[in-house]
This record gives C-alpha cells, structure tokens and sequence, in this order.
C-alpha cells in the first residue's frame, strides 16, 4: 500500500441538518429539574483528628499459663494435608450376552516413541536403477515398524546353540491389536489360517501385487495375525487395514511376519524385505558380500557398522545361510548380497568383518532412500596348510 500514491482527501458533508440549538433547555434545565436529588448520596469520610496509634495486645494475668520452650516440643507439627481422591464409577457387570472370547486387543495407548516418517514408495534412486523400494511399511510409525536386528532375513537367530530355522522374513514386534496395512495395491489370495497347509504361520494374509519387477509377479506375506479383516478375492490398496498383530502359529511372542515372494508363490522364492520396503526420510540402507579369499560366500559370518563420525556401533548383522535346497533364501538378481542392514542415518560408516583372522573393513556413503554396497574380502587368498600344522 506504501507503494501505491497518497489518495486525496474528501470531505463528506451529512445531509442531515445538525441542531444548532438545544431544544430541551441544555444541562440547566436537567439541574433546575432536581434530577438525581433522590438518588443514594456520596458517602463522606471524617477527617483524621488524632494521630494513628496501633492497637496493642492486652497482657493477660492468668499465671497458670505456662510456656514451653522449643526443646520440648515433640511431634511432627505440621498440618496434614488430605489428597483429594476422585470417586470412580463402579465397573458395569457385564451381561451373559456379553461375554465372548477375546481374540483381539485393540491398541488405544498413546506411543511412547514414534519413528521416523518413511519415505514415500516407489522410489529408485540408484543411478543404474539397482534400488525398487516398491512397499511401504506394514505398520504405522507409532509402533515397532522396523524388522527385529536379533532374527534377521536369512539368518538363525541369535543363539549358536539353539539355532531356529532359517528366517525367509523379517519380524516386526508390537502387541496384539496393532494394525497391520497393506504394504501394496493387489488381490488377496488368501486369508486365515492353515497358509500352504503349515500352521507355523497362524493366521496370515497372501497378496499378488498389481507391478512386478524384471517381468516377476510381486507377493507379500503377513502372519501370526490375531485377527484377519479382508477375504479371499479383495482387491486392497496400498495402507488398507488388512489385520492385526497376534501370536498364533509358531511364535515366541506378538509380532508380524512380513516377507516378499518374487516370482512364484513358494516358501523358496523369498527375498530379503528390506530390499523392497521404503527407507525412513533421513535413511538409507547397506547391502554387501562377505567373501573369502577365493571369491565364496561365506554364511553365517558377523559384521559390524560402526559410525565413522562417532566411532560409535550402528548395527551388526549375520551373512545369509545357504543349505541348498529348495526352501533357500535368496539374493537380489541385481545386487547378489548376502547381507542387508536397514534404517541407517545418512552420514559415512566402516563396515567391518573378519575373514580367516584378518580384519577387512570398507568406507561407505549412505545416501537418503538408496543402497550403498560393499564387498569384504581378504586382501590376500588364504592358502592351504600342510596336515598338522597349528
């Protein structure tokens, strides 16, 4: 507006003749009226006279009064303050119709951590267009949407001792109730238990995907549900509710087990899911190969991110085991990993293993929403000792 010229001035003049003279006889004639003589007087204060004094206390005579010096004072003297309790309504009694089994919690705390927000899918924004995160994340960031480090995709489980049988999925642990979404649009191929006629997976959820990858059908497994909320048939979109966390079939406690199937709808035809699912905003992702000195993967082997900034540990995985047989897991067509670490902070990192005692570790760059490989080998092949030699 201070750009604009200065408008010029008008002066309105009203039509409406003002008076020019009071008609009712002004203020005097409302005084010569008596107007307000009836009304409450204004309250008047007597002038001061004497000068204040303050009141003092009257001593009292009575001798029977004796005084107690502080030493003697026992107790605790303070005034004892009430809390105040707010009166709860009794719990109705619940009617014979009422009581049903319950198979399902529904989660209505507050979350006490939030993750990061994920990105948002499909991304690919490797240069040779190596990278699909064509899936979001089966659950909402205000519970545990990331896969458990302890059992991850290919892996054994964390006891040497007690080994579990190798994991064609990744693990998601919330309590019961939690939503679990679609992670893609697709068709429902099956939901409720007996999945391939194995009960390990409890109640689960099988979708073929509406795009593929390289000419190969897409599939996601969701299992171990408390409650299923599609059917067979459905056509569902990506974040439909489609069920809840549960712990039936083979568990050790409340969690989801999500997979992706490429190419075939068989046990044998998982790969790893954190291939596929989006990164968080601000995350990226390790992949890599750990080799011996001849080129050989070598399963079932440690290693370690350790923050290049701090110094810090950021994760540590396990190589894929590979039995050789039909229920394998797989390595990506483009990648040929045999070791995926998820949900990394952009920034540089060490990867560290150790192959035939040798340390071999690799600088790395991770970049938002991409994979960053690396290969571990030892510099020199390790060669064959003669029998009998420590």
């Amino acid at each position: 507006m201070n750009a604009q010229p200065t408008p010029s001035l008008r002066t309105i003049i009203p039509t409406e003749q003002q008076p020019t003279e009071d008609s009712s006889g002004g203020w005097q004639a409302i005084l010569r009226a008596g107007f307000g003589s009836n009304s409450t007087p204004l309250p008047t204060i007597q002038p001061l006279l004497t000068p204040f004094a303050p009141p003092t206390l009257v001593i009292s005579g009575d001798t029977d009064v004796v005084a107690i010096p502080p030493v003697e004072v026992s107790g605790d003297l303070r005034p004892t303050i009430n809390a105040i309790v707010t009166p709860t309504r009794p719990a109705p009694t619940p009617s014979p119709a009422a009581t049903i089994e319950i198979t399902a919690q529904s989660v209505t705390r507050p979350p006490s951590v939030w993750q990061p927000p994920p990105l948002v899918p499909p991304i690919s924004r490797d240069p040779l267009g190596r990278d699909h995160y064509w899936f979001s994340r089966p659950v909402d960031s205000n519970a545990t949407n990331y896969a458990l480090f302890s059992y991850p995709y290919g892996s054994r489980g964390p006891q040497k001792d007690n080994p579990w049988r190798i994991h064609n999925g990744v693990d998601m642990p919330n309590p019961i109730g939690q939503t679990v979404r679609a992670a893609g649009p697709g068709t429902v191929l099956w939901a409720g238990g007996g999945f391939q006629n194995t009960f390990s997976y409890g109640n689960a959820i099988f979708i073929k995907h509406d795009f593929g990858y390289r000419g190969q059908t897409l599939y996601t497994l969701y299992a171990h549900l408390s409650a299923v909320l599609v059917t067979a048939g459905e056509i569902v979109n990506a974040g439909d509710p489609i069920g809840l966390v549960g712990n039936t079939g083979r568990v050790s406690g409340p969690h989801v087990h999500f997979e992706v199937r490429m190419g075939g709808e068989r046990y044998g035809d998982t790969y790893n899911p954190l291939l596929w699912m989006v990164p968080y905003v601000g995350h990226g992702v390790i992949a890599g190969r750990v080799m011996d000195g001849r080129g050989n993967l070598i399963n079932d082997h440690l290693v370690t991110v350790r923050d290049w900034r701090t110094g810090l540990v950021t994760d540590s995985v396990t190589t894929y085991i590979y039995e050789d047989t039909p229920s394998d897991v797989n390595a990506d067509p483009l990648w040929g990993e045999n070791f995926v670490v998820a949900d990394v902070p952009v920034g540089r990192y060490e990867v560290i293993t150790s192959v035939d005692g040798q340390r071999v570790s690799k600088i790395i760059d991770v970049v938002e929403g991409t994979t960053a490989f690396v290969e571990l080998s030892p510099l020199e092949p390790a060669t064959a000792q003669p029998a009998g030699t420590p």
